[in-house]
């Protein structure tokens, strides 16, 4: 089996860490794979063939349209598996002029479904994204990360200077708006016996360092900067808890690596997470004093969330691996290709 990977973004997210560890384990499967990408990824896909094309630019760019088709023809896949709109978009528009089938993937909320209506079938990563694609061709697939090694515990009040007396809990994401991290700011207030370790970078860094500043939180807040993944494991192993303040998300892989590190975790109810977590552990858009109130709970019923946790901790460790992920895609290629 023969399958081309096209991914048009040229970020370092989810998306993109879904694309690489996909193609290597789809590889590892027995499956010739390629893929077509951005330049700054051909480092990412070491002995996977790669195709450097940059898909950054519009989506109607005939020039790029043209390119795309070539190198499509010129491997000639069985299916082009298309990761998000972007690329659906592109694939949708050569396809009448493709032998291959189609397989795309949605990754988050999009207005404009359309492309996906022309895929042979839509795999999407929670069943809420994939709720207004009204087609029957579709499945959901849950993103997996490897299959877990044990994730050493480190003493976070040590490294980061916390007193000992304080309830640790973490968030880990890029920092842009949608995160939303000024509600969890703004749920510390008046919450002397937390600490909040906040993982990451971006433009709205210097923003909330400033609003921590004059919420008077500093001293509740540590920001660590952008760390490496296994630094990250590490600290969300070691917190007691993990809070989702998002306004938006498609799956998030933070869910998935808090249930194998064991961790409790609190979210508003983006991509699944109401199904996957229960209305006790999800708090509405924006809610500050919702927010607030959750953390309260946790923090005073901490044996009680901990048992509540067991069984989703169990869930994750046979649904969310990527053995399993990649496995329910290549039944998704067979499907399709029978």
């Amino acid at each position: 089996m023969k399958i081309c990977q096209v991914l048009a973004g040229n970020e370092d997210g989810g998306l993109e860490k879904h694309t690489i560890e996909l193609s290597y384990e789809l590889q590892k499967n027995g499956i010739d794979v390629t893929v077509i990408a951005h330049q700054d990824f051909e480092d990412d896909f070491k002995g996977i063939d790669f195709i450097p094309l940059d898909l950054s630019k519009s989506r109607n760019n005939i020039y790029i349209l043209w390119k795309l088709l070539k190198s499509i023809k010129e491997i000639s896949p069985d299916i082009v598996h298309t990761q998000a709109n972007k690329a659906t978009a592109m694939v949708s528009k050569i396809k009448p002029f493709l032998s291959s089938k189609v397989v795309s993937t949605l990754h988050n909320y999009k207005r404009n479904l359309k492309p996906f209506y022309s895929s042979d079938f839509v795999i999407t990563v929670s069943d809420k994204i994939g709720e207004k694609l009204d087609i029957p061709n579709k499945v959901t697939i849950y993103n997996g990360v490897k299959d877990s090694e044990h994730i050493p515990y480190i003493d976070l009040y040590n490294r980061y200077d916390i007193p000992k007396d304080k309830f640790i809990i973490c968030s880990v994401a890029r920092f842009t708006y949608v995160k939303r991290f000024d509600i969890l700011l703004n749920a510390l207030v008046g919450k002397d016996n937390i600490h909040l370790v906040l993982v990451g970078d971006g433009e709205e860094s210097s923003k909330l360092k400033d609003l921590a500043h004059k919420l008077d939180i500093s001293n509740q807040v540590t920001f660590t900067g952008s760390l490496s993944n296994g630094d990250v494991k590490q600290i969300v192993a070691s917190s007691k808890l993990f809070v989702m303040s998002s306004d938006n998300e498609g799956f998030p892989y933070t869910f998935v690596e808090s249930m194998f590190c064991k961790t409790p975790f609190i979210s508003t109810p983006v991509s699944d997470m109401k199904k996957l977590l229960g209305d006790r552990y999800v708090v509405s858009f924006g809610d500050i004093r919702a927010l607030s109130d959750k953390i309260d709970f946790v923090v005073s019923s901490y044996d009680i969330v901990c048992k509540d946790f067991e069984p989703i901790f169990e869930f994750a460790k046979d649904k969310f691996t990527l053995s399993n992920m990649t496995k329910e895609t290549i039944d998704v290629y067979k499907r399709v290709l029978r």
